[in-house]
Order: structure tokens, then sequence, then C-alpha cells
């Protein structure tokens, strides 16, 4: 059912690289008018936006709500609760990834998820399909060619994680950044030397959580993410780095693209926020996420890249997890969860650190969170823009207003946030998901009616 007309009267819209004032006339889920003093049509629902700043409604471009961990385990926000927490963020369309297994055709981990998802997504979303073993798959290429004219283009790949039979090796990652070249295919990345970080973690230095830094150090991710950038200047390729921590790496990536290299090169909040030190802390444990949190220097580093364009995406890696299932690990990195809430504070953290702040502008920002993910997903234009003919997705915030971040407020399954007291601004007064008004001040238009639907892409 399509919904009614909604006439947004009065905002300041950001559009072209600037903010100015215009209405937004939306009709049957997409934006049909842009200007001055526009005349609600009879029906028509009208948003006043006086002072209020328009964004496109953020992508993350980079989250995980049910993750399965285990035959009966999984993270602690599910499909619903992830969801709601990003229309709580002005967040309207997120990622999240398949979950099949070694040999699974990757058209079923799809078709899994897809069924998983169904009804239960507030926001809109797609998932990456994730490549546990390319060797194990019948016809490996083909199944990405064919999932590429199906509307699902981007693949993960594992540079780690061996023991659980993710780890993919150079010659795999070659040939399919080969079959990226003739099909239009996205490679996406972990970027992590399993082998090293495995040495490492064989003998862990007694340093409570921050031993996570000390055995999956900044160099574990460097050499693997130039080993990548290698592989993709050899075949034309085009590989996304996924969840960088360091600065060092978006300077290899930049290198790389310098030589010609297609890359793209994704950041967290949480790399560009917090450091390490983070980690050192009594609950230090609730901190952790993989890779792990660095230094300071490295997280100023991250902002110029961003503003300088080094880093294309910020997303957040959103995986969250009771304090309960944190405190489970015993000391033992073995058993830690990794993984920290974050799709809801996305918005606010980049619009309160990066614009307040003056390291990014306004329409910079919309291009980390909006414009870049949908063009390199291959959602645009249909999403991450605001113009006639697209998605009439919005967040609308009130530029001066701040809020102090409280776990009870977010929408996510976790009982705390690693952002917890910090003063933000960039939470939005609403949110509106296809011509529909689906938040309002902190409050779920629907909670019990998610309305969400699947996104087919098509990149280039």
């Amino acid at each position: 059912m399509q919904p009614a007309p909604l006439l947004i009267r009065g905002g300041s819209v950001l559009r072209g690289g600037s903010a100015a004032r215009a209405d937004i006339l939306c009709r049957g889920g997409r934006i049909a008018a842009i200007g001055p003093r526009l005349k609600a049509p009879e029906g028509a629902r009208v948003l006043e936006a006086a002072g209020l700043l328009v964004l496109p409604g953020a992508i993350d471009a980079h989250v995980h709500y049910r993750l399965k961990l285990g035959p009966r385990s999984w993270n602690d926000d599910t499909f619903s609760t992830g969801s709601a927490a990003a229309l709580l963020g002005g967040v309207t369309t997120v990622i999240d990834y398949t979950g099949q297994g070694r040999g699974v055709p990757l058209r079923k981990g799809l078709d899994d998820r897809l069924a998983e998802a169904e009804g239960r997504m507030h926001c809109d979303y797609a998932f990456h399909c994730v490549v546990p073993s390319w060797s194990a798959l019948r016809d490996p290429a083909g199944q990405i060619a064919r999932l590429v004219k199906d509307g699902a283009p981007t693949f993960k790949f594992f540079s780690a994680y061996a023991s659980r039979g993710l780890m993919a090796e150079g010659g795999e990652l070659r040939e399919a950044l080969e079959a990226s070249r003739r099909t239009g295919a996205l490679i996406c990345l972990h970027a992590e030397n399993g082998p090293a970080i495995d040495l490492l973690s064989a003998r862990p230095p007694r340093a409570g959580a921050h031993a996570l830094a000390l055995t999956r150090p900044p160099a574990t991710e460097w050499s693997a993410a130039a080993a990548a950038a290698g592989w993709a200047a050899r075949t034309g390729g085009e590989l996304y780095l996924v969840h960088v921590s360091h600065a060092f790496t978006a300077a290899i990536a930049a290198r790389a693209r310098r030589d010609g290299a297609r890359i793209y090169v994704e950041t967290c909040p949480q790399y560009m926020a917090l450091d390490e030190s983070a980690l050192k802390r009594r609950d230090g444990h609730l901190y952790s996420c993989c890779p792990p949190l660095r230094d300071k220097k490295s997280a100023a580093g991250l902002w110029k890249a961003a503003a300088g364009g080094g880093v294309d995406v910020v997303a957040t890696d959103s995986c969250a997890f009771t304090r309960a299932r944190k405190d489970a690990w015993g000391g033992d990195l073995r058993k830690l969860p990794m993984g920290l809430p974050g799709t809801a504070t996305l918005l606010p953290l980049v619009y309160t650190l990066g614009v307040k702040a003056g390291k990014l502008s306004l329409a910079r920002m919309a291009e980390l969170l909006c414009e870049n993910p949908a063009r390199i997903a291959g959602l645009y234009p249909r999403k991450g823009v605001i113009r006639p003919g697209s998605d009439a997705d919005f967040a609308l915030i009130a530029p001066e207003h701040r809020r102090t971040v409280d776990w009870r407020d977010l929408g996510h399954a976790s009982d705390y946030s690693p952002y917890q007291g910090m003063k933000l601004y960039g939470f939005p007064r609403h949110t509106v998901l296809r011509g529909r008004v689906v938040m309002s001040e902190g409050e779920l238009a629907a909670p019990a009616r998610p309305g969400g639907e699947y996104v087919g892409r098509r990149r280039g």
C-alpha cells in the first residue's frame, strides 16, 4: 500500500553540496518535487521542518544483526532491534551479511537470510554475500556472475580465521578479483593477517582486554591490505576494505589508487571516536572488536583521510552483545565476543566529531554516510541522495540540539553503549523512509509493524 503524499515544509535541505531552505513533496515513496512554497496535495501529511536540517537517510553499509556464532548461538541484536536502532539514529538502509557454511551455494545463503529477515526489518536492507571458501564452491566465479545479475553484487572474503574455515588464500582472492573485473562484482575484504595473528595469539600477553590490541597489532592489518591491494592492481578488479582501523592502512590504499588500483576504504566510528586506552580499563572487554581499537594518532589520521578522500565510507560494523555475554569471557580472548553496538550512533558521532568539530564539511559527511555507500554498493540513485525520483528517505536533525548518549534510548539489544555519556548533536527529530514518517522524537511510528523492504542493487 502506497503512503499518502508527504510535504516536508520549510527545512534546510542538503543537496548539491550545500543546504538551502526548500520544501520536499513525496509521492508513492519517492521524491516528486523540491522547491520553495510547494503546495500540499489533498490528503497529504505536512511535516513542519523549520529550523531543521534535512539530510538524506544515512546508509550503514556494514552491520551484523542476528549473526550466527554457533549451532544455537547468535549475537544479541535481532533484525528487529538492529533496524529499530537504525531508524532512531537516522539510518534508513543497512547492508548485512549472509552466513552460509563452506561449499553451500551463495544463492542459498542469500535466500536463507532473506527468509530470516522477511517481516522483521524496520528499515530497508540488503545483504553482502559472504564467501567462506572459494575452493569449496562449484564454479564460484559463475555463482558470483549470477548473483550480480540478481541484484546482489557485493561479496565478502577474509584473510584471517583459518580455524573457522573462512580464510581465503592469495590465489583465491586473485581469482575473485579477476571475476570482479569481468562481472562488475565488488570484492569486500576483512583485511587482517591471519597467520600472524594466530602466531601472536598462541601465547597472549597477560594484559587483560588490551591483549587484543597486542595480538592484532596494526601491522597485521597493513600487511593484509597491502597484499590485497597488489592483487587488485594486477587483476583490475574492485576491492573494498571493510572496517579499516588504522590510518596507515588508508594511506596504503591511497597509494595503490594512485598506481591505478580500484580500491575503496571503509572505516568505523569506533576507530575515530575511541582509542585503545579503553581496552586498558577495568571494563575494557566491553570495547572488544576486530580489528581492535588503535591509538589516538591513528584516529586523528582517519579523520584527515575521511576529509581528504582517503576514506570513502563510514559504517559501523555494528555487532551488539549484552554485558553478561561480554563478561563471560573470563580473561580468555578466545571466548571474548567481538563487536560493538553502533548503528544508532553513526550519524550523531560523525556529525558531532566531524562536522561540529570542523573536521568535515556537511557535504563531505553526506558523501561518507549516504552518497558514497549508495554508489559503491549499487544503491544509487535510489538511495543516498535528495533528488526527484529517489526514495524519499530523510533524517531531519536540529543542528544545535545536543543529547547525552544513553544506551536505553538507542534501540539496540545491548545494555551498554561504548559512547555512554557522550554529548552528541545530530540525533534525528524525525526519520522518513520511502515517504513515511517512521520515527519522531525518539519513538517509532509502528514498532509492531516493521516496514523495511529488501533492496536489489546494480553497480555502475
